[in-house]
């Protein structure tokens, strides 16, 4: 079906904002932008008119690092199974999202994921591809991992990866460590980001194949004056960031630093989510560790966090509420990974010819509707 969506509060790009615009939907892409929906005079008959109220339109979210959701771990997930996951993630604005896989599996289960993730499309939101989180991490840094686990780099292993699947788009590397250089240069060669992560390393340590570093602050070195830690080179605007910004796992007077002082093309929200997103309050088992969500906080008994239990719209609003503005988070929650990922010409912005995947919100960020793929989730 065909619409043509008026009085929206449309946030365009990064730049951009039409307080009372209007967009044409045909065949699942954005067909024409208007800036001011009074002067529409002519559209296709077979066009169904809707009047949005003054709700915000904002591009679709894109979540690059999730572990899983609703009880389903991304490490063991049926196709059934994906299906399910997709379409919770679009009921919460997320049109996109990459799979990440966790650090505590063996070479054999990593790539029989892999072979599994090769061939699903999903229906609803758009299974984009294959984030490796591991296995060559620092033990210094073990987050919810076993350091028995942890692997020294290796190409052919890396190698193996590759073979099982074309759907590979991100891995993260402690990149202090012997022999990740050879990996991140053969990663950059395909095409793959090279993401820097659980990670002890020093500036000194990167190379120019690290593309950005993994949940920032989290699991590596803390901002230091002297020694130029991952922390320290975010600051830098050189590199992009990944961000879990619940205000748990990062403080808000630090996110608030991160805003104020790193480059708005630089951030990009994830939630890395755990099996326990969407579930009730309660005791469940993640990666390696039994862990107790209550809340936002899901928190292992060991006393580390757990990934987290928010959306990329949760995180919206904590950033929205320390100042940032809708045209900012458009950037944070999309538009920066879809640049990132090469993927910007179909997504992460209202522009005319891109996939009409949108969220509809009020003026509080609270979502009203998503459409994906040009389809209305709610009626």
């Amino acid at each position: 079906m065909n619409y043509l969506l008026i009085h929206g509060h449309l946030i365009v790009d990064g730049s951009r904002e039409y307080l009372d615009g209007a967009l044409l939907i045909e065949d699942e892409r954005i067909r024409e932008v208007y800036p001011q929906s009074e002067r529409i005079r002519e559209y296709p008959e077979d066009t169904s008119v809707i009047d949005l109220g003054g709700s915000i339109v904002m591009p679709g979210f894109f979540d690059t690092h999730t572990h899983g959701i609703g009880g389903i771990s991304f490490d063991t997930a049926t196709l059934e199974q994906m299906e399910k996951a997709s379409y919770e993630f679009a009921q919460d604005g997320t049109t996109s999202y990459l799979v990440s896989l966790s650090y505590d599996l063996s070479m054999d289960h990593i790539c029989s994921q892999l072979r599994r993730l090769e061939d699903y499309h999903s229906t609803t939101s758009r299974f984009e591809g294959i984030h490796l989180e591991g296995p060559f991490l620092s033990k210094k840094h073990l987050g919810m991992g076993d350091p028995e686990r942890f692997l020294e780099p290796d190409t052919t292993m890396v190698e193996e990866f590759l073979r099982s699947s074309s759907r590979i788009r991100q891995m993260t590397i402690a990149y202090e460590l012997d022999g990740a250089k050879e990996i991140g240069k053969l990663l950059h060669d395909k095409g793959i980001r090279v993401m820097c992560g659980h990670s002890d390393a020093l500036i000194d340590d990167l190379d120019e194949n690290v593309d950005g570093f993994t949940h920032l602050f989290n699991a590596m070195r803390g901002l230091h004056h002297r020694d130029i830690t991952l922390v320290n080179c975010a600051f830098m605007n050189r590199w992009n960031y990944e961000l879990i910004a619940d205000g748990n796992h990062v403080d808000r007077n630090v996110l608030s630093l991160l805003l104020q002082h790193t480059g708005r093309d630089r951030m990009m929200l994830v939630t890395d989510s755990s099996t326990a997103r969407n579930l009730p309050d309660g005791e469940y088992d993640f990666i390696s560790k039994h862990c107790v969500k209550k809340g936002t906080k899901f928190i292992s008994t060991d006393g580390h966090y757990a990934g987290s239990v928010v959306s990329i719209n949760d995180e919206m609003k904590v950033l929205h509420e320390l100042g940032a503005k809708y045209t900012d988070l458009l950037c944070y929650s999309g538009l920066n990974a879809f640049t990132f990922y090469g993927l910007d010409q179909q997504y992460g912005s209202l522009i005319k010819g891109k996939h009409s995947d949108l969220v509809f919100m009020d003026d509080d960020l609270n979502i009203r509707n998503v459409m994906v793929r040009g389809k209305f989730l709610y009626d």
